[in-house]
């Protein structure tokens, strides 16, 4: 197969987490897997325009979640007012120096599993010698105002009612939206050994009933007072808890856990497709890659304390489909999951859901996309 010069360009961000990093890794391997010869870069957006910028942006992100939720769910019932803005604003602003990012590398498709610099990436399109194929990556099961821009040249969506709403609420026309699901490691695709041998191969106990709690890649929620409640209220059963990037975490419920056995307490993993296969059910925060990955892997989820906006619409369309519980006091989970140990056809029912809605080739579905938009030829 001969080496030619197509180039693809995933513009990302990884203030608020890594789902959308995580995405834009997700699209890489999906391409490397269909059209290994085309040439793939992953790259932050904000960092092009300032890094000092980035930093701001992200510590004013990170302490409204975690000491004002309810202000940031009030902007994002705004965003109407606030995605103009955003688009015609800061897009301007950004365009310039974007343009300097991108005219070296000479992308042929440019695709964006962030918004914030999407509005950019559509100035620099329209204003280009050569312009690009433009795409968009929405990383929820919703979509609001600030992924919408008229260069965009095709999105993919989670389901059929990001769909709907990109064509009847913005305008989109049908033919730009693919339903791809949001795209997650291919990892997710490939068939596994039953949930004890996993258990093994991951060094916890193959035969408990096993909890997967999860604070997402920032570690945040009530973890703590979680797992207090589970060693009072199901003590027989096994946690494995991931604290992603939040060290200080980690270290605090090291201190007040780590010696109990049925407890395995751990930072950031590799390898989330095994973690998943190893849990009955999880409880976590619904972002829309750690959803779609639950999903892929038929594993139920109880969701606690969503962030007001994109997390409390995921967490509506989650419920809606029978696929999660939610219980946001933290001292009353285990009883919404000790039914399912009394009725595990209830649990094999929510787990045969959440397959059927999953997508575990998304990544590749996206890539085929992708390609659709190269002069690519195999």
């Amino acid at each position: 197969m001969a080496v030619n010069n197509n180039k693809v360009l995933i513009l990302t961000e990884s203030i608020g987490g890594n789902g959308h990093f995580r995405a834009a890794q997700a699209i890489a391997k999906g391409l490397d897997h269909e059209a290994p010869t085309v040439g793939v870069d992953i790259s932050c957006g904000l960092p092009q325009f300032s890094r000092q910028l980035e930093g701001v942006v992200r510590k004013v992100y990170l302490n409204t979640l975690q000491y004002a939720p309810q202000l940031w769910g009030a902007a994002y019932k705004r965003e109407e007012a606030f995605s103009d803005a955003f688009r015609s604003g800061v897009g301007k602003v950004i365009a310039a120096k974007l343009r300097r990012f991108l005219d070296p590398l000479n992308p042929e498709v440019v695709i964006c599993t962030h918004a914030f610099c999407l509005g950019a990436a559509g100035y620099v399109k329209e204003q280009a010698s050569q312009p690009y194929r433009l795409g968009a990556a929405i990383t929820d099961f919703d979509v609001n105002g600030f992924w919408v821009h008229p260069a965009v040249d095709f999105y993919l969506v989670a389901h059929e009612g990001v769909a709907k709403k990109l064509h009847e609420k913005y305008g989109v026309p049908k033919e730009r939206v693919h339903h791809t699901g949001i795209p997650i490691d291919p990892d997710f695709s490939r068939s596994r050994p039953d949930k004890g041998e996993i258990r093994k191969m991951l060094g916890v106990a193959p035969d408990p009933f096993t909890i997967m709690l999860m604070g997402g890649g920032l570690g945040l929620g009530p973890l703590e007072r979680s797992i207090e409640q589970f060693q009072k209220d199901m003590p027989t059963s096994q946690l494995l808890v991931i604290t992603g990037k939040n060290r200080p975490l980690l270290e605090r419920l090291s201190a007040r856990f780590g010696e109990k056995r049925n407890v395995h307490l751990f930072g950031y993993v590799q390898g989330m497709a095994d973690w998943m296969g190893a849990a009955d059910v999880i409880v976590t925060k619904p972002g829309g890659l750690t959803s779609s990955e639950c999903l892929a892997t038929g594993l139920p989820m109880v969701i606690c304390r969503p962030i007001p906006g994109q997390e409390e619409r995921n967490s509506q369309f989650l419920m809606q489909k029978k696929v999660a519980l939610r219980q946001d006091r933290p001292g009353s989970i285990p009883r919404h999951i000790s039914p399912l140990l009394d009725s595990p056809d209830a649990w094999r029912e929510m787990s045969f859901r959440a397959r059927r809605l999953g997508r575990p080739d998304s990544a590749r579905d996206a890539a085929q996309i992708i390609l659709q938009h190269l002069s690519y030829e195999k």
